[in-house]
């Protein structure tokens, strides 16, 4: 944890669900404990019951618990309610971030109090990488550029239509309004997992008339493409369509019967 002397800031948590990720989840740290912030922060890897040496190895650079029930949405429910920040960073085990993520969100969130929660661009990756400066701003190029820019396209459309999505590899939300939906919900097989999280607080700013979400263009993470196919992004979408009200429902399940105050 780093930390300063001002207390009139937002403190950072950085949450990384595991399961079974001791090939991915060193290099993941790495990039976390490597941040250059000024601000304080804590990282935390909550495990689902992982059969390999993923949780001996996450203890080298984090505090890490196991979840008593397995599952992204239980895991991350689990610890919230352990940690301290005031800005919650989720982020995938197999997904690096870069040096000064963590810094550009305290920015972001701090100077825009409307920003409610917000994914930065994605790049599928398998981590060999083509690195080049042009001036002073650095690129980087994997062998999935058709499959980034469909995936960048996505979440601009998304976004500009109303409708934005958060990216499930890294998730930034504001403590609050983390409780204020009710955490993550467990959608029919774990699809939409994230999409449920962020019709949530889309619901949540309808109610309120306060607040966005949005997908960040100036800032971009690395995550590993091991899961990138056609035919799983088709059986997500027909998943999503063919069981839309049991989403729709999880999604507006926390504001039926309460008052909501902005």
């Amino acid at each position: 944890m780093k930390s300063i002397n001002s207390h009139n800031i937002l403190k950072i948590s950085v949450i990384i669900p595991t399961f079974c990720e001791e090939l991915n989840i060193k290099r993941t740290l790495m990039a976390i404990k490597g941040q250059k912030c000024c601000v304080p922060f804590e990282i935390f890897v909550i495990d689902g019951g992982s059969t390999d040496n993923t949780v001996k190895i996450a203890k080298n650079y984090a505090q890490t618990e196991i979840a008593p029930v397995c599952g992204k949405a239980n895991q991350i429910n689990f610890i919230v309610p352990k940690t301290f920040g005031d800005l919650l960073i989720f982020i995938d085990a197999d997904t690096i971030i870069p040096d000064n993520y963590l810094q550009k969100m305290y920015t972001f969130f701090n100077k825009d109090p409307t920003l409610l929660a917000c994914s930065a661009r994605m790049k599928y990756t398998d981590f060999r990488n083509l690195i080049f400066k042009l001036g002073s701003r650095k690129y980087t190029l994997t062998i999935y550029e058709f499959q980034n820019a469909a995936s960048h396209l996505y979440y601009f459309l998304k976004y500009h239509f109303g409708y934005p999505e958060l990216s499930g590899c890294n998730i930034v939300v504001r403590r609050d309004i983390f409780f204020k939906v009710g955490g993550f919900k467990n959608p029919p097989n774990s699809w939409g997992l994230d999409k449920v999280f962020s019709d949530s607080i889309l619901n949540l700013i309808r109610i309120t008339k306060f607040g966005k979400i949005k997908t960040l263009t100036s800032i971009s993470v690395l995550t590993n493409a091991r899961k990138v196919s056609i035919i799983r992004g088709l059986k997500r979408y027909y998943n999503y369509n063919t069981k839309y009200d049991i989403y729709s429902e999880l999604a507006t399940e926390p504001f039926k019967n309460k008052k909501i105050k902005r």
